[in-house]
């Protein structure tokens, strides 16, 4: 089974307010964490950084975009987990990026240095001392947690004048009206957690089919539950 916590990590301004990594211990985080701020970061800190930077950039007429991150347990499916992830997350609005595990630091690593040592835990599990495959190697989960961010670009209508040319090819000048908002990425939380919960969910299925038509050796994967938790109603 899976378990399905995110939050916003990152808001672009003109100086960056970034979320140090290990600032969230994704082992331990809960959901009520998340949702206990209007940006949807579980570090209070940095969430009155993030929401400081969205109302400066508002009062001045712009947008700003960020990153979400999403964390999810997985149990070993089969498919290219990874490219059904970002096709998913990537159909979503004002979405430009999205990276899994390591990412694009991944590439200044040699492979010694990358690769993930497997072990032997004290539950008899199978489990890997580092997690810089995100959770998915092959394009099948391993059991690790799931780790992917997601870039939201700043939003498109905003109060200052643009350049912008009409159909009859005449260069004007463009002024939005009505209320927009200044960063996309608290609203893009339950959204990006939502998409993710329909991959994984899909996956699940299929692979309790394939259970059903193969047999399974016990020695190398346990069998599937289907008891699905029950999430409380994603805030909008």
């Amino acid at each position: 089974m899976f378990i399905l916590l995110s939050g916003s990590c990152l808001c672009l301004a003109s100086s960056p307010v970034v979320l140090p990594d290990g600032a969230v211990d994704h082992e331990t985080v809960t959901l009520d964490e998340i949702q206990s701020n209007i940006v949807r970061c579980p570090d209070a800190e940095y969430a009155e950084k993030m929401i400081a930077a969205i109302d400066a950039v508002r009062t001045r007429g712009d947008s700003i975009g960020g990153v979400v991150t999403c964390i999810g347990l997985g149990s070993p499916v089969f498919d290219k987990l990874e490219a059904e992830l970002a096709k998913a997350v990537m159909s979503l609005p004002a979405t430009k990026g999205f990276e899994f595990g390591s990412g694009f630091a991944g590439t200044f690593l040699t492979g010694s240095e990358h690769n993930d040592e497997f072990f032997t835990d004290e539950h008899g599990r199978s489990r890997t001392r580092t997690n810089r495959s995100g959770g998915i190697q092959g394009g099948i989960s391993n059991g690790e947690i799931m780790n992917m961010r997601v870039a939201f670009k700043p939003t498109a209508t905003i109060g200052k004048k643009q350049h912008t040319a009409t159909r009859e090819k005449k260069e004007i000048e463009l002024i939005a009206r009505g209320r927009h908002d200044p960063c996309v990425v608290p609203r893009a939380v339950p959204m990006v957690e939502a998409m993710v919960a329909l991959v994984l969910v899909d996956q699940l299925m299929a692979q309790h089919a394939l259970c059903n038509l193969f047999p399974i050796n016990p020695e190398l994967q346990e069998p599937l539950s289907l008891n699905f938790p029950e999430f409380e109603p994603a805030i909008i």
